[in-house]
């Protein structure tokens, strides 16, 4: 049995940020908060912060790497580039993409999970697409709009068969035609139904909920709000998800996509434990590249980095981030005053949760030992994955 002590550590538990003591991990698994020094292994975390592991639930790649470029070596390459920075469970991201590029993307999935000596630290797939409004510029962001198609239910049985029950989250426009089957079907796979992409008006999306759609991507960027629409004005997707309590949000929190205010104003109305924070990284980031692409080398969206964030070359729209989830906590902590025990929320008990991952997401007896490990400042120090630092 091994084990490996985390001594002087400052713990963000759910509920408190302790004053600074030890941690026994036996194996893989948190043994004892508050454990005595009997020599084994040890870390000292001088005071550090030691937050549970960052789980990210939306990501399209890091070091390089995309996850549409369709091999188990970018899985495998984009997956340490993040867990070097504290993301210890992601959910690999795929974009609107061709039928053969989505299939070959569920693949490499399997050839990962197989083979890897992190194969635990992806823990499902996201399909961001294909199905999504193509009638606004501004709904559409960086997808490639030539690529958007109509719900093909022959498809989805396709995609279903080829992923054996690896799709945990399938996001779609709520407003298009046969969007309700869409949401039927997720819910009959276990699958999370998401609102992304859209140009719905309240109401659609309210019919989108009560369909079975229960989270918005990317919440604030590229869906709507309250507008004019001709000579009508009409509340959005915003709107809608404010006023239904039961509509999860996530929030890209790289300092460049929402704005501190909202931020608070999502805490405020949806309360902390209904907000997860993302990175929407793309193959860029942990990298020093300057241009790439969103998706696979074939047929992706070429990006550029300008300000911190990528854009589309024409400067029209944000085509994912560069961020990560330490640059996340940052955000957070540092440049929007938001407290720590919401933040760890934020970035590690409320994903984990919204993908049933039970183990995972808090600093607990009996959990798994993912851990961040850092300074005062929020410098990641070392990620302890699975009770082992991580290389």
């Amino acid at each position: 049995m091994s084990a490996l002590l985390l001594k002087n550590g400052r713990f963000v538990l759910p509920d408190e940020v302790t004053e600074p003591q030890n941690l026994l991990i036996r194996d893989e698994i948190v043994f004892k908060i508050g454990a005595e020094d009997c020599g084994e292994e040890s870390i000292d975390v001088k005071g550090g912060y030691v937050f549970p592991g960052f789980v990210d639930i939306h990501i399209h790649g890091g070091g390089g790497a995309d996850f549409m470029d369709g091999t188990a070596e970018a899985f495998e390459t984009a997956v340490r580039a993040h867990l070097k920075r504290g993301t210890t469970t992601l959910v690999p991201t795929a974009m609107t993409a061709t039928h053969s590029e989505l299939v070959g993307f569920i693949n490499a999935y399997h050839s990962f999970k197989k083979h890897s000596k992190y194969s635990d630290a992806a823990v499902g797939l996201h399909l961001e697409g294909p199905y999504f409004s193509n009638t606004d510029k501004s709904s559409k962001g960086a997808q490639s709009g030539n690529l958007i198609r109509d719900i093909s239910f022959a498809e989805i049985a396709e995609l279903l068969d080829t992923a054996d029950g690896s799709i945990i989250r399938w996001d779609a426009a709520p407003e298009i035609p046969n969007s309700a089957k869409f949401a039927e079907i997720c819910k009959e796979n276990n699958i999370i139904c998401a609102a992304a992409h859209t140009n719905a008006t309240a109401a659609e999306a309210q019919r989108g909920f009560d369909a079975g759609f229960s989270h918005i991507t990317h919440f604030y960027n590229a869906v709507t709000a309250y507008k004019k629409r001709g000579q009508k004005v009409t509340a959005g997707v915003v709107e809608a998800a404010y006023l239904n309590d039961g509509v999860t949000l996530e929030l890209i929190c790289d300092g460049r996509h929402v704005p501190k205010e909202c931020v608070q104003l999502a805490l405020k109305i949806k309360g902390e434990k209904k907000v997860c924070g993302i990175t929407d990284a793309t193959r860029i980031s942990c990298t020093d590249m300057k241009c790439g692409k969103l998706g696979s080398l074939k047929n992706g969206t070429e990006v550029i980095v300008d300000d911190g964030v990528a854009k589309l070359p024409d400067m029209s729209s944000y085509a994912g981030s560069i961020c990560t989830m330490d640059r996340a906590l940052k955000v957070l902590c540092v440049d929007y005053g938001i407290g720590i025990l919401t933040a760890a929320k934020m970035l590690s008990s409320n994903p984990a949760a919204l993908i049933n991952e039970e183990n995972i997401g808090r600093i607990k007896e009996g959990f798994f030992a993912d851990l961040v490990i850092t300074d005062n400042n929020f410098n990641v120090k070392t990620v302890i994955k699975r009770g082992r630092a991580a290389e």
